[in-house]
């Protein structure tokens, strides 16, 4: 496995949103990778070590001056979603490409 892009920095939901099935958070983080990334998101009061936590990755960039999702040529995946009872979650993935790209991480908790 290659070299982890890792950052210390807590990241903070950019929206939230109430499901029947659960509560929804949007990460939108800007210039993350290349390649393997580790974030760390701050969900503090939703999330324990027996939370159930699911989360997705999109490409985003801005059309029309609104930031939106996109199929680009990288192949985003997620690998490990790690709960802790602080509310942390440690989110690994792998942005699938050689140079930082904006992106979004849509999380599920349960």
């Amino acid at each position: 496995m290659g070299k982890v892009n890792s950052s210390r920095k807590i990241l903070k939901p950019t929206r939230r949103l109430r499901t029947k099935a659960g509560t929804a958070f949007i990460f939108s983080i800007n210039n993350v990778g290349p390649n393997l990334f580790q974030s760390r998101l701050n969900l503090a009061g939703f999330v324990n070590s027996s939370s159930r936590v699911l989360v997705s990755i999109t490409e985003i960039g801005i059309f029309g001056g609104q930031v939106k999702p996109f199929q680009g040529a990288a192949t985003m995946t997620i690998h490990n979603v790690v709960p802790h009872d602080d509310g942390i979650v440690i989110v690994r993935g792998n942005t699938g490409w050689g140079s930082p790209l904006n992106i979004r991480l849509s999380v599920v908790v349960f």
